[in-house]
């Protein structure tokens, strides 16, 4: 299906936040949410908006890179924090754009290889250590967009060791359940409701992203997850349950209705686990 009518409609909108390419007015490109740069950046991404096709996304790429610090780690603002889950965010994104072989991406890559904590996640400083052994703990959001982004790279074999124990660490948290790291992600009901695009940590996002990886799939861990996802597919068609709203006016993304693009990606999922 085309999607250029909608993509359309989300470049016409790309100064409603007063700055440029969906940024606010101060430059935060994380804000507001569901509807800032990177989302709607990602949201294009998911639509298979290309460069070769829609030449601006050049410039928009380079505007994010303004953002990149020369350590590679990105911050969504001139005031705010290094945060992993924003360079994840970003550098999926780039890969969803089909400019993953972009070489500034690199040494993000390689800051993100070399900040991964010792129970296999990544979280970010933000919150002191010491409060609990659960908010010590890795951030399963941000490990889970860290492996988003890691799919779209070659990675070696030490590299992919790394991303198994991130991997690990995420079904680790399929069992546990409870509210981890940081941001307190945790899985309870709304978890388990279908949504897209894939924004947020939720069932759907996570069955997706690692069955990119044979690590995952081979685990029954992952298989208990992918089963809980299947029940939820109606004649092999993926139905949004909770959309974001900045999102759910869109075909691909209103609440009980069929999405094809959704569906696409659980072909996709289909696809990688019978591989």
């Amino acid at each position: 299906m085309n999607y250029s009518k909608e993509i359309k409609s989300i470049f016409d909108r790309q100064n409603d936040n007063g700055g440029e390419f969906w940024s606010r007015e101060d430059g935060d490109i994380h804000a507001p949410n569901g509807y800032c740069t990177i989302d709607t950046l990602n949201v294009l991404g998911e639509l298979d908006a290309t460069v070769k096709e829609y030449p601006i996304l050049n410039q928009i790429i380079d505007f994010i890179f303004d953002y990149q610090t020369s350590d590679g780690c990105f911050k969504y603002s001139n005031t705010s924090s290094k945060l992993p889950c924003m360079s994840a965010r970003i550098l999926s994104t780039i890969g969803k754009l089909k400019v993953n072989d972009d070489k500034r991406t690199e040494k993000s890559y390689e800051q993100l290889l070399e900040t991964q904590w010792s129970d296999g996640g990544w979280r970010c400083n933000t919150v002191k250590m010491g409060k609990s052994a659960l908010t010590d703990a890795s951030n399963p959001g941000t490990t889970l967009y860290v492996l988003d982004a890691f799919r779209f790279r070659n990675n070696n074999l030490k590299e992919l060791t790394k991303l198994n124990k991130g991997i690990d660490f995420l079904l680790q948290h399929w069992k546990i359940r409870q509210p981890f790291g940081p941001c307190g992600h945790g899985i309870g009901s709304r978890f388990f409701q279908i949504e897209y695009p894939f924004l947020r940590y939720n069932l759907f996002y996570y069955v997706y992203v690692l069955s990119f990886y044979d690590f995952a799939i081979k685990d029954d861990r992952f298989q208990d997850a992918y089963k809980s996802l299947l029940v939820k597919i109606q004649d092999g068609n993926i139905i949004p349950e909770n959309p974001h709203r900045s999102w759910q006016k869109f075909n691909f993304a209103k609440k009980g209705k069929i999405s094809q693009l959704a569906t696409k990606r659980w072909s996709e999922i289909e696809m990688n686990i019978k591989t």
